[in-house]
């Protein structure tokens, strides 16, 4: 625990497993980045709905995106 404390954002790109005398206490899980060509789809992809839709349905669009993406990244970690 000392050492993680000590400079926590070390293990922000490889993880880690804390632990406190022998026993794991903290995961530090790193979240993956998301892939370049996905992303430009998902802006391009709500500002077309932006222009065409209400605003209401480009938010409930980008909420339900944001979810799928949460989802994939709690998979992962796990």
């Amino acid at each position: 625990m000392s050492v993680f404390k000590a400079n926590p954002s070390a293990f922000a790109e490889t993880g880690a497993i804390v632990t406190v005398h022998n026993r794991p206490r903290l995961r530090v899980v790193p979240l993956p980045d998301d892939e370049p060509e996905q992303l430009a789809a998902i802006k391009t992809r709500l500002r077309l709905l932006s222009a065409l839709l209400p605003a209401e349905v480009v938010e409930e669009e980008r909420r339900a995106l944001a979810a799928d993406r949460d989802a994939d990244r709690l998979d992962d970690a796990r």
